[in-house]
């Protein structure tokens, strides 16, 4: 399977691109730190409100590591990559939708308690999204992946706006399309 970009990666390169994948669990272990936080009042109910993304992300992350591993050691080794494309769409597409039940959830108590509240958690779970991106990008540059499966269409444009590098990529690869 041909690559969107084709570049030939440094090791040091592929590390640092598996740091970035890797960091997802880092991000999940700061869900976890808002569990016993000062400013929580009641733990049980922030571990109701973040566990299922803390969950979603480390068994998507265990996925994308080792699809990660794969895929450079297929580009290191010059063989075919063995790195499922399906895996790494689906792993993806679960944190995105675990994202998305996260902020139902905290506007689902924010409507009990008649107002908008803040968990302590949203500046974590918006790192969370904005580093996803990031570990989007990353597939993307190796793995032939569906955005639109991936992300929903609003997600979808506002990574476009941030990151021009990806509308460049899918007219890259729409156009590799064209010519099969």
């Amino acid at each position: 399977m041909a690559s969107v970009i084709r570049k030939d990666y440094t090791m040091e390169e592929y590390e640092a691109k598996y740091n970035e994948i890797h960091r997802l669990y880092d991000l999940a272990e700061e869900l976890v730190n808002t569990i016993e936080s000062e400013f929580v009042s009641d733990p049980s109910m922030q571990l109701e409100i973040v566990e299922p993304l803390i969950n979603e992300i480390g068994d998507a992350t265990d996925v994308l590591t080792h699809e990660f591993i794969l895929i450079a050691e297929s580009k290191k080794n010059k063989t075919a990559s063995k790195a499922s494309k399906t895996q790494v769409e689906s792993s993806l597409r679960k944190i995105f939708a675990a994202l998305n039940e996260y902020h139902n959830r905290v506007r689902d108590i924010s409507k009990k308690a008649h107002g908008a509240i803040m968990n302590i958690a949203d500046p974590i779970v918006s790192k969370i999204q904005r580093h996803l991106e990031q570990v989007v990008i990353v597939f993307f540059e190796f793995l032939q992946i569906s955005l639109q499966s991936i992300m929903n269409k609003a997600e979808l444009e506002s990574l476009k706006s941030r990151d021009s590098r990806v509308a460049m990529m899918m007219h890259q690869y729409a156009l590799s399309q064209q010519q099969s």
